[in-house]
């Protein structure tokens, strides 16, 4: 296992990405005619930098761009640069490097599901006097500032599908539904409770895709013979149950799979609903008390496809996404870098910026991973990593000679199965 091979492996995607750089700063309006002080590689590769140093002011990131061109401009001139077209070209960055396939899709998509995509999203937190471009959603001290990223990848392949930037203030149903469009036949979704949507649900099945949810206290569920969920989860001795629903009032047809919780959990579950309502003066319904007792996943795929055994054991490795996040909040100072009262396009390329470095970073994660199979990747090691390798590169297209020694960026040690093993197990 060479620095050689994964020198080999990530050249190849990474050179094909860059080269269209000029070709879309160009388009966008960014870059008109060739700068000895400006390109679109320098830009980018500036942007990047502020991000993972988290000093990201005009002068900052005059600074940056000068290490990267034959000649230095002020910070007047990348203010001047900082225009509308810069938002487009950053924009059409992110969705390039999210289209381009590194990984080998058909290594593991070859058994029950094509994809198996997981989504959530992370907040970023802007100072107050933001509020009018990026509003959040207030509190007792007032109005509030942030962002929202959303995140959606393969589980199976460690790709990312999409990612987007919305206000702190939208709803992840709501965000939830641009990714249906993007869902191929034979997918499978994995929900959490934020994105729950019967409609889009029913959406996911005319692409004959599949999802897989947990299920929101207030959602009613009752079986085929009209019996209420919380009747049946009452009176049954059993610590499983499996059986055809019906979701809402919209009648909307699913299997339900349930698992008691353990006792410990089940009382800590409803001593904090108790504690909750007694903090509005309510006292506690008895069918949230009764749905504290158990795990409730709900979703279209039957028994055939897949048991009840291995769709908990599938929606349990969602921690993927959790370890992402916090991969990428680690490696990238990207609270320092936004904590400042600017331009709404300045603040908009930081976070695009920040998107991108994510997506390489997910994308190179999957790459060695495929290539050193032996070896467990660790997406958090690789985060840190390539920012170091970024902030000692003048060029981006250095990006090209990233090589990680496996040795230095694969997991400590494996207290559980890994992402890439749990799914093959599921899906074998």
């Amino acid at each position: 296992m060479s620095k050689a091979k994964a020198y080999s492996t990530l050249t190849k995607p990474v050179k094909c990405l860059l080269d269209k750089l000029d070709l879309l700063a160009r388009k966008s309006g960014l870059v008109v005619r060739k700068s000895k002080g400006f390109s679109a590689t320098g830009f980018v590769l500036s942007l990047m930098k502020s991000v993972i140093t988290g000093k990201a002011s005009f002068n900052q990131l005059a600074a940056n761009l000068g290490h990267s061109e034959l000649k230095s401009i002020s910070r007047q001139a990348v203010w001047k640069r900082m225009d509308l077209s810069a938002i487009p070209f950053l924009l059409d960055t992110v969705g390039l490097a999210l289209k381009q396939r590194w990984s080998k899709e058909a290594l593991i998509a070859t058994g029950v599901f094509g994809r198996v995509i997981i989504e959530d999203s992370s907040q970023v937190k802007l100072p107050k006097a933001n509020h009018e471009e990026f509003p959040g959603h207030g509190n007792d001290g007032g109005k509030t500032a942030g962002c929202k990223f959303d995140l959606a990848f393969d589980l199976l392949t460690g790709e990312p599908v999409t990612s987007v930037l919305h206000l702190a203030t939208q709803q992840d149903r709501e965000i939830g539904k641009d990714l249906v469009d993007l869902i191929r036949e034979k997918d499978l979704v994995l929900r959490d409770m934020g994105y729950f949507s019967r409609d889009e649900f029913a959406r996911i099945e005319k692409h004959n895709a599949y999802w897989l949810s947990r299920v929101p206290i207030n959602v009613k569920i009752h079986d085929l013979s009209e019996n209420k969920l919380e009747s049946i989860l009452k009176k049954t001795n059993f610590n499983k149950l499996e059986f055809d629903v019906i979701l809402g009032d919209s009648g909307h047809p699913a299997r339900l799979i349930a698992e008691r919780a353990s006792p410990a959990v089940a009382s800590k579950r409803r001593r904090e609903r108790r504690e909750q309502a007694l903090q509005l003066g309510k006292e506690p319904s008895q069918d949230m008390l009764i749905r504290d007792g158990w795990y409730l996943l709900v979703t279209n795929v039957n028994n055939d496809l897949m048991t009840a055994a291995n769709l908990f054991k599938l929606y349990a490795i969602r921690w993927q996404i959790e370890i992402t996040f916090r991969a990428w909040k680690q490696s990238a100072k990207l609270v320092s870098a936004l904590a400042r009262k600017s331009s709404q396009i300045h603040l908009l390329a930081l976070m695009l910026a920040s998107m991108l470095l994510l997506i390489l970073t997910m994308k190179m994660t999957s790459l060695l991973q495929e290539t050193y199979r032996r070896v467990h990747i660790s997406i958090e090691k690789i985060a840190d990593n390539l920012a170091l390798f970024i902030l000692g590169i003048n060029s981006i297209w250095h990006l090209a000679d990233y090589a990680p020694d496996p040795r230095h960026v694969k997991s400590d040690r494996r207290p559980r199965l890994t992402l890439r093993e749990i799914a093959i197990s599921c899906l074998s």
